[in-house]
Order: C-alpha cells, then sequence, then structure tokens
C-alpha cells in the first residue's frame, strides 16, 4: 500500500534547514564579530597605552627636568660655591642665604636645602616655615641623614630622594645636586623638592577606571601610584624587600617576567616604548612602559580594554548584520521554494500517480536548467514504463533465452578452462620429487606443498648425482598460471645449469643460474611488452657419506635456511641479491655456507608464503618467531608427522581467513 501524505515533506525540510543554516551562520557571525571587536578594542587600547605612557613620561619628565636645571644651577651657582667653601664667612653666609631665597621661590614648591661636607651642617628653606632657613647638624648614625652620606660617597652628580615625614604626614621628591669646589671636590648637596601629593597629581595625573599610571624604578618598586598609601609605606620602609613593587600586582610570573623583561630592554632604548599584554584583577589589561632618562625611573600606563569602549557601541552594527543575514536568509529561502521546491513538489505528485498504476502522466518542460532535464527524463521514463509494460511479456521471454545462452556459454568456458588448470597440476606435479628420489637423497625428510590456486608459483626441487644430491626451493614471481610458468622455466634453467656447470659450488650455481634466467626471459630488455619477474631462491648442495653424516653446503638468493642441532634452531640468511628481474645484469657473487659433521642436524627452507599468512584475532603474518617455536615444539617427531604438525598448525592460525600465497617447505636430515 502506498501512501501520499509525508509526516516531515521536504518543504518542511529546507525551512528547517534555512533555520539551522540562519542559526549557524548568526552563531559564526557573532563569534567573527566578537573576535573582531575585541580585536580593535585591543588594537586601541593598546594605542592608548602607548600615548599615555608617552604622555605620563613628557609631564613627569617636564617637572623632574625643570626642577633637576634649578637644583643643578643652585649647585653651580659661583657664590653659592664659595661660601660651601668658606661657611665661616659672615658676608658670604648673608649673601648666600638670600641667593638661597630667590632660588627657593622658583622651586616649584618653595623648598631649597644645602649641606656642607665640611661642617655637616644642613641649611633647609621650606614653604611652611615662610622662607625661614633652619638649620642643624647632619649624623652619620643617624638613618634619616644617611641620604647626604650616601649621595656624598655614590652619587657622581645628581639623584631623587624619596623622604617622608612622619611628623607632618608629608612625602617629599628631592633633587639633590652634588656641590663641587674649585678643584671639583665634593663640598656639598643642594637642591630642592617637592610634596609628593603635588607630584603625583602631577606626575600620575588623574586615574579613571579605563586607565592607571604607575612610576616604577629599577626593582619595579611603586615610587607613585593612585593609591598615595602605598607610596608613603615605601618611602618609610628601609628594607627594599618589603617594599611594594609593580610585580606584587601581576597575577602571574610570565607577566613578571615580561615587565622585567622590558625593563631592561628600556635601560638601552631610554627613548622606546615597550607594550604588551598582562593581567590584573580588572581584567585583562595592555601596559605600556617608557623609560625617564637620567633618573633610573619607569613611566607604566595600564589600559583595561574592557573600559576602553563599551561594547554597547557596536550593537547598531550587530543589529544590523543579524537583519542583513536575517533578509539574505528569507531571500534565499523564497527563491529557493520558488525555483526548486514547487517543481519537485509537482514531479513528487506525478510519480505518485505513475506508483498508482497511472503510467501516461506527463509534465511540460518550460525549463533549460537541471530541474527542466529533469522533468524530461521523468516523462522518457514513463513513456518508457508505458511501453514495456504494453510489450512486457514478450520483451521477458527474450531477455530469459538471452540469460540462459549466455550461461550455458559461460559453464562451457568455465568447464574448459578448470580442465586446463587440473591438466597443468598435473604436468606441475610432475616435476616435483617424487617420494622414492627423496627417500634415496635423504636420511629422512618432509614436505609441504600447498599453492594458492589450483597450481601455483612455488616449487621443490631435488636431483641426484653421483655423491651428491642438490635440493632447491624456489618462490617465483606471481601466483596461478602466470607462477607456474615461472615454476617450469626455473626447473628447466636449473637443469641446464647443473648439465653444464663444472663446479657443485651452490653460491656458483645460483650466479650462473641468475645470468641464463636473465638471458632466456630477455630481462635485458627494456620497453613496452619487456618482463620484470624472477624469484627466490634456497640451494643446497647435500654430500653423504653412508655413515650417517657428511656435509652441507647452502648457498641463499632471498631466502635463509633453518638448522636444528642439538634442541638449537639457527637462521641462516641467504643473500639478499633475488634472481632475474628486470635491470642491467652485474654478475653476483653469491655466499655460500658449508656445514660439516651433520649427523643428528635438521635443515628446513620455507618460502614467505608460510611466514606471511594471516591469522589470528587480528590477521597479523604468522611470522618468523612463531615458526621458529613451531619448529621447536615438534623437534622430537619425526619429519614425516612434523609435516602434518605444521600444516594443522597453520591451518589453525590462519582460521576461516583465505590463504595469501604459495606456501612451500622442505624439510630433511642426512
Amino acid at each position: 500500500m502506498i501512501h501520499s501524505t509525508r509526516r516531515f515533506s521536504l518543504k518542511a525540510k529546507f525551512n528547517l534547514a534555512v533555520a539551522l543554516v540562519y542559526l549557524l551562520a548568526a552563531a559564526g557571525s557573532l563569534v567573527a564579530f566578537a573576535f573582531v571587536t575585541h580585536s580593535i578594542l585591543g588594537e586601541f587600547a593598546q594605542r592608548i597605552a602607548v600615548k599615555q605612557a608617552l604622555l605620563e613620561r613628557n609631564k613627569v619628565m617636564t617637572i623632574i627636568d625643570r626642577e633637576e636645571a634649578l637644583a643643578r644651577t643652585l649647585a653651580g651657582d659661583p657664590l653659592v660655591r664659595r661660601w660651601a667653601a668658606d661657611e665661616a664667612d659672615p658676608a658670604l653666609r648673608q649673601a648666600a642665604l638670600e641667593q638661597l631665597e630667590n632660588y627657593r621661590r622658583q622651586f616649584r614648591d618653595r623648598s631649597v636645602f644645602l649641606a656642607l661636607k665640611s661642617s655637616a651642617r644642613y641649611y633647609i628653606a621650606e614653604r611652611d616655615q615662610k622662607g625661614e632657613v633652619q638649620t642643624r647638624i647632619l649624623r652619620r648614625d643617624h638613618p634619616a641623614d644617611a641620604w647626604f652620606f650616601e649621595t656624598l660617597s655614590k652619587v657622581d652628580s645628581f639623584a631623587l630622594n624619596l623622604d617622608h615625614n612622619p611628623s607632618f604626614n608629608v612625602t617629599k621628591v628631592w633633587f639633590n645636586v652634588v656641590v663641587r669646589g674649585a678643584g671639583g671636590e665634593k663640598i656639598g648637596v643642594g637642591g630642592g623638592g617637592i610634596d609628593l601629593g603635588d607630584f603625583l597629581r602631577e606626575a600620575v595625573g588623574a586615574s579613571d577606571e579605563a586607565v592607571s599610571i604607575a612610576i616604577v624604578d629599577r626593582a619595579g618598586v611603586l615610587q607613585a601610584w593612585g593609591d598615595p598609601d602605598v607610596v608613603k609605606r615605601n618611602a618609610m620602609e628601609r628594607d627594599d624587600s618589603k617594599k611594594t613593587t609593580l610585580y606584587s600586582m601581576l597575577r602571574n610570573s610570565q607577566d613578571q617576567q615580561r615587565m622585567r623583561q622590558a625593563l631592561q630592554a628600556l635601560d638601552g632604548s631610554p627613548q622606546g616604548v615597550e607594550s604588551f599584554p598582562v593581567h590584573l584583577e580588572g581584567g585583562e589589561t595592555l601596559a605600556a612602559v617608557t623609560a625617564l632618562p637620567g633618573i633610573g625611573w619607569y613611566t607604566v600606563a595600564l589600559v583595561n580594554v574592557s573600559g576602553v569602549v563599551s561594547s554597547r557601541v557596536f550593537m547598531p552594527v550587530l543589529a544590523l548584520l543579524v537583519l542583513s543575514l536575517l533578509a539574505v536568509i528569507v531571500m534565499v529561502g523564497w527563491l529557493l521554494g520558488r525555483i526548486v521546491i514547487g517543481p519537485l513538489a509537482r514531479l513528487n505528485r506525478a510519480s505518485l500517480e505513475v506508483a498508482q498504476g497511472r503510467y501516461d502522466v506527463t509534465l511540460p518542460v518550460d525549463r533549460n536548467d537541471e530541474i527542466g532535464q529533469l522533468t524530461q527524463s521523468f516523462n522518457a521514463m514513463t513513456a518508457k514504463v508505458l511501453d514495456y509494460t504494453q510489450n512486457l511479456e514478450q520483451m521477458v521471454l527474450g531477455r530469459t533465452a538471452e540469460l540462459s545462452e549466455a550461461n550455458d556459454h559461460l559453464r562451457e568456458s568455465r568447464q574448459r578452462i578448470m580442465e586446463s588448470l587440473r591438466y597443468a597440476r598435473t604436468i606441475q606435479q610432475s616435476i616435483l620429487p617424487r617420494p622414492a628420489l627423496m627417500d634415496r637423497a635423504f636420511a629422512s625428510h618432509m614436505s609441504l606443498y600447498l599453492p594458492r590456486d589450483i597450481v601455483g608459483g612455488d616449487l621443490i626441487y631435488l636431483r641426484r648425482f653421483e655423491g651428491l644430491s642438490v635440493a632447491a626451493l624456489m618462490d617465483c614471481t606471481g601466483h596461478g598460471v602466470p607462477g607456474a610458468f615461472m615454476t617450469m622455466t626455473a626447473h628447466s634453467v636449473l637443469n641446464h645449469v647443473l648439465d653444464t656447470l663444472d663446479s657443485r659450488d651452490p653460491a656458483r650455481i645460483l650466479s650462473r643460474f641468475d645470468g641464463v634466467l636473465r638471458e632466456t626471459l630477455g630481462l635485458h630488455e627494456t620497453g613496452e611488452g619487456s618482463l620484470d619477474c624472477g624469484l627466490d631462491m634456497a640451494l643446497c648442495v647435500i654430500h653423504r657419506d653412508g655413515t650417517g653424516g657428511g656435509r652441507v653446503l647452502f648457498a641463499g638468493a632471498g631466502l635463509p635456511l633453518y638448522r636444528l642441532r642439538g634442541g638449537v634452531l639457527t637462521e641462516i640468511k641467504g643473500d639478499r641479491r633475488r634472481l632475474g628481474y628486470r635491470g642491467e645484469f652485474k654478475e653476483y657473487a653469491y655466499t655460500t655456507h658449508e656445514f660439516s659433521d651433520c649427523a643428528g642436524d635438521v635443515y628446513y627452507a620455507v618460502t614467505d608464503g608460510f611466514l606471511d599468512e594471516g591469522g589470528g584475532d587480528k590477521g597479523y603474518c604468522f611470522g618468523p618467531e612463531r615458526f621458529r617455536e613451531m619448529i621447536l615444539a615438534h623437534a622430537g617427531a619425526p619429519l614425516k608427522r612434523q609435516a602434518e604438525a605444521f600444516e594443522h598448525a597453520l591451518a589453525l592460525y590462519r582460521g576461516a581467513r583465505k590463504q595469501r600465497d604459495d606456501i612451500a617447505m622442505l624439510g630433511f636430515s642426512i
């Protein structure tokens, strides 16, 4: 029974697909929009950070340069220097103090000082003292006076010094300039200072939630920061390890290391700017660092990316993007419905009519595109179905007769082919060694000959001569009929070589065999129709002395020989050079291995089809290790029993899988 209704029509599926595409496109657009806006904000924040750092550096340097220049002018004033050299002169004292008052009025903070080395006397006039000069004696054992003695001993020209007065809760930045005498010797320290609160307001400026400014020294200690308590604690703390640093504000060691590298880089390039992202409590932050040349400090601008520009600014753009995408999706859906879904629906209805037995249905073809071609094909199909239904019986009878005749031909052809293959197997088996010949050649022996197909490309060879026997195991190129032809060729070539060569050295036999095979098959020729085939061979020459002893000579081309002696199985590898195959012929000297006193020894040769046979749970190869274990496990059994055991072990390992390759094996003792 054919149902004309559908639970989920193509149109519904198409609408659902359009909705999914819209959702996916919208999600992708949102992700792309977020990525782009984040990149824009990051770039904008980085530029703000760099410009802010440069601005703050210029503001700080403007303040410091002015105060430093005024302090240097004071230290180089001839009147001040003469009085510093002759402090006891009352006239010089009066004139110098008046000169200091002039300088005090020019300093920003209306503060000036002069400390003389000869008397350790400290003269200071500050704004809150209305210009009155205060004096006291500086002492080496007083921690608050250490700055003077350190400046004289360590500073060559100029230094900045932070000093906190707990009595007035005031922290000041002092500009200390060394005063030198006529001979260039240090005779005092002079300069001015500014209140740190004013300094912070001038240097750091007003911070907002997006931009923060810090001034740090080479150790990262905060010298100026938006929180004045931190700066005051650093000013009062004499132990550098206990001071608050910029590094302690960074959330991970990578940011701390990056900040240290930036400070080091600016030491070598003080006019540059280092900018990079860091992680603070407030979220993703971009840092820009500049150096303050001459004082060993740095300005650090920290810009919070999320606070630079609100994401709401981009909402109109996002809304326009979503609406545009929706409009495109709706338009595409409408066009596809009109161009594709509608015509397909008509075709579907027509198909249902055909399914119900109306074969005379035709549809108008009004388009030249794929839908039009599909409509033409539908009309042609219905016409052919109508014709078939009207002439079906006659066509079935005719086709049945044709198939029956073809099957008869196939059956006859297969029978002839199988007869030919069975006869080929008989021919190939005729060149295998007879049991009687093997009984005369060996004290005991075993053999396995398991071609993959009716005929195969592996061959066991045995030929007796006066006083010796020549045994060989060959693995020729190919399977089935091609492999069988190769075994016949190899058998004839080996007979020819043994008949014409005056040596029974297996290495020389292999070399001569290689040359004759190449000449026979024309392997030196190139071009269309040229052959590329060959074989592997394990060749043994056996000398028996009639007393159960003797010797075995072995040479291999691609195949090894296994020797079982005293319960130990040894693999004697053949040469890697194989026999035949196309290419430039160069005579190769194979290697002969000789084994004497062979009484009790058993020798095995096997083609790679045995070792490569797949089986087990995962279809892995039988492999050399499993082969060795198999031989050792049955070493005490007679060789004919070993052949049965080996074939059974291989079949058990292979299981239900098909045989991969031709398999041949020869074992003997002398």
